[in-house]
């Protein structure tokens, strides 16, 4: 029994080595081609990208050194907000906001990914430049990322466009 439970650990140790050594790991350089190819860029340097993605104007900014990402989507002004936005923001990112979230910074409200760079797959790149733009979209609406919600209601209502003080003309960045 000792054996076959040693030879069971050694045959999951190599599974687990050979998933690690074949993934693929993510560059920031393989990101910011990705998000050209995919959206209008704005303006580019290494590590930040400022692009238009399904009528949303977002940035790139990532960390090789500390392996880090994020994608964000200013939204709006955040201490002008009513409690029940505030709320309903906050339920979002328990139960529909799924990979992206909403997030507040400097009394700016954002749509945004974050994520450790080097284990990101281009499905899931694609999938957050999805998540993000949405949430940003359906901000006083559904408040949703996507079709998933976990609170078993289905999404029905139709995204609003943004029109709040940080469209694409916006200093945020």
């Amino acid at each position: 029994m000792k054996h076959l439970l040693i030879t069971f650990m050694l045959f999951l140790s190599c599974i687990t080595m050979g998933a690690n050594v074949s993934a693929a790991t993510m560059s920031q350089a393989e990101m910011e081609k990705l998000v050209v190819e995919n959206a209008e860029v704005i303006s580019q340097k290494k590590g930040y990208v400022v692009f238009m993605y399904n009528k949303v104007k977002m940035a790139l900014i990532s960390d090789v050194r500390h392996d880090r990402m994020r994608i964000i989507a200013p939204i709006t002004g955040y201490l002008d907000l009513a409690s029940g936005v505030k709320d309903a923001v906050m339920e979002s990112n328990f139960h529909s906001a799924l990979d992206a979230r909403y997030a507040v910074s400097e009394n700016v409200l954002y749509s945004a990914f974050i994520h450790p760079m080097s284990p990101l797959s281009r499905h899931q790149l694609k999938s957050a430049l999805n998540q993000v733009s949405n949430l940003a979209l359906t901000f006083g609406s559904t408040y949703t990322s996507g079709e998933l919600d976990f609170d078993g209601k289905t999404q029905k209502q139709k995204p609003r466009e943004i029109g709040v003080s940080f469209s694409a003309g916006s200093s945020v960045f």
